[in-house]
Parts: structure tokens; sequence; C-alpha cells
């Protein structure tokens, strides 16, 4: 009794959403018994099969399926241009290589032509490479093919894209004229602001986000706060922590606590930054103490890198007892006493 193609399909999609050594192993024992049954050549499996490697960092196996089938779909390009895509953080080849494999579909004999789904993981394979020229051909060719403004996702990635390329008034004019923007959309924005120093003008975008009928999230302030730490906007930080609660009725969490230590701690304000760990209405985390600490070493404070080192060992005892050693927080605090 053979397997048809039905069910290669949904077992090989259930191996891609389990990836581990054992679920590749059984996953190549499928692939095997496709070929050996014929099953190969039907487009569905095919593609699967990609999407089976890709999701088990398995890209040589992948490219290969991709390159000995006969007939691709739409699902086909994209499976393997995300394939790609994918291991962007790992090796900028294989973002090119995905930018490439885009180029070859739009020459392909079979008159395949990009999706919406396809032209949204390419900009963001642009956006993280900062390919501005490349991203604007993309972007051109979106809007002769695709109604882009109608598109919530290719918008947002256009402003992303933009922003991280430091083309913000491009950006900008993209953001204003999309006729829908979410909650990703206006965090990327305001995000793409703070990081080039526009922190004033990112407050003014966000406060706008109510007359849209949207209120920012925990994840908007999180992005928000990270990206003035980053830029050094302590003011417009502070005042954009101290009006969460306030003007956006958002309960700060221990994340936005660490990045106003973060940032308090980058600008050697390290006594706020103790200040506001001790007023914390919850008890701080190893995280913010290191970050703490981190920031004495930097600023040379031994009187707080001490304070705070031993707090954070007192911490440690407490929440992990068993741990006999604590090498990273004793070598952090003996650089502190190092300075002195």
């Amino acid at each position: 009794m053979f397997f048809d193609d039905y069910t290669y399909n949904f077992v090989l999609g259930a191996c891609a959403r389990f990836s581990s050594a054992s679920t590749l192993w059984r996953g190549r024992q499928l692939h095997s018994l496709i070929v050996k049954h014929g099953v190969g050549s039907n487009i569905l499996v095919s593609t699967t099969i990609i999407y089976f490697y890709s999701s088990n960092k398995d890209i040589i196996s992948a490219r290969q399926v991709f390159d000995e089938m006969s007939m691709r779909s739409s699902i086909t390009w994209n499976a393997m241009i995300t394939c790609y895509s994918s291991f962007k953080e790992e090796k900028r080849q294989y973002a090119f290589n995905a930018l490439s494999l885009f180029k070859d579909m739009l020459v392909d004999v079979c008159g395949i032509k990009p999706t919406d789904t396809i032209v949204v993981v390419v900009l963001l394979t642009v956006s993280h490479m900062g390919l501005l020229e490349t991203g604007a051909c993309v972007r051109a060719f979106a809007e002769k093919t695709l109604c882009t403004e109608d598109d919530l996702f290719i918008g947002t990635d256009l402003v992303d894209m933009y922003s991280k390329c430091e083309c913000l008034d491009s950006a900008l004019y993209v953001f204003w004229r999309m006729d829908q923007k979410n909650i990703l959309t206006w965090t990327t924005m305001t995000t793409g602001l703070t990081i080039h120093g526009k922190g004033r003008q990112a407050l003014e975008v966000l406060y706008k986000m109510e007359d849209y009928g949207l209120k920012p999230n925990e994840a908007t302030f999180t992005s928000f706060l990270s990206a003035c730490c980053h830029g050094g906007l302590v003011e417009e930080g502070l005042q954009l922590f101290h009006e969460m609660k306030r003007t956006f009725n958002v309960t700060p969490h221990i994340k936005h606590y660490g990045c106003i230590v973060d940032l308090l701690g980058r600008a050697g304000k390290l006594k706020e930054a103790y200040e506001s760990i001790m007023q914390m209405p919850m008890n701080p985390d190893d995280v913010i103490w290191r970050t703490l600490l981190g920031a004495c070493k930097i600023h040379e404070d031994v009187v707080m890198g001490e304070k705070v080192g031993k707090f954070l060992l007192q911490l440690e005892e407490c929440s992990r007892p068993e741990l006999t050693s604590k090498s990273e927080d004793y070598v952090s605090l003996s650089n502190v006493y190092a300075l002195a």
C-alpha cells in the first residue's frame, strides 16, 4: 500500500512545523519515498519539501529540490525566497540569493508573477541589508503591478525600508499616503524617526494615533523606548515613559523600566537609574541590575557598581540557590573594582 500525494504533503507539513534533528531525519526518509513512488512531480508536494528543508535550516537541499522542479507556482517561488531570507542574520550571501531569485522570477519563461506576499518578503530582506536603490526598484515594480496604497503589509515594509536606509522623508511620504495603518505601521514609523534622532517628531506622530482610532500598546512603547536608548534621547524617553499611564493608559511593565534604566545608564545618570529601580512596583530582575552594573563600569562609578553588584549577587542567591558559581556577575563586579 502506497501513500498518495495528499498524505505525503500533510506529513511533511507536520515535520516542517516541528523542526529538530530527528524530524529532519524523518523528513528526509519521506523525501526518499516520494522520489521512489514518483510523487515528486506534484507541485504542492515539492513546494512542501522546500518549506520542510527551510524550516530545518537545510538550505542546500531546499534549493536542489527547487532547481529540479519542471513547473513552479508563485507559492513555490515564495517558499524558496523566504528560505533564503530567513538566513539573512547568519549569512549575508543568502540575502543576496533571495534578491537574485526574485529577479529570476521576473524573467521566468513560465510567466509566474510575484504576489504581494513575495514582495513583502523581498522588502524585508532589502530593509535588513540597507539597499536603498534595490528597495526603490521593488517599490516601483509593486506600484505598477500591485495596489500598494491599499496593501497594509507592503506599505509598512516600505516605511521600514526607507527608515533603515535613512530616507525619512520618503518613509513619511509612504506612511501618510497609506489608506490603512495598524499598530505595527505606527510603531515602525515612530521607531525609525527616533533611531535617527528625530525624537520630538516621533512623539508628534505617536500622539496622532488616536486621531486614527488607534492607541499605542506595550510593544509600541518598548520599541520607542529602545530607540530612545540607542539614540541617546533622554528627555524624549523619560517624557514618553511618564505619559504612558497618564496619557495613553498603558501600565509600564518590567521591560519598560529596563529601557529607562538603560537610557539613564548610557547617559551617565546612574543615581537616577538606581532610583528608578528602587521605585519599581515590581521586583527588579537580574537583567535590570546587570544593565546598571554595565553602566557603572562604563562611567567608572565604583561606589554605585559595588552597591549594584551586591544586589545582583543576593538576587542570584535567592532565586537560584543551587548555583554555586555566578562567574558572569563576579567578573562584572571585578571589572568595576579594577577601575579603582
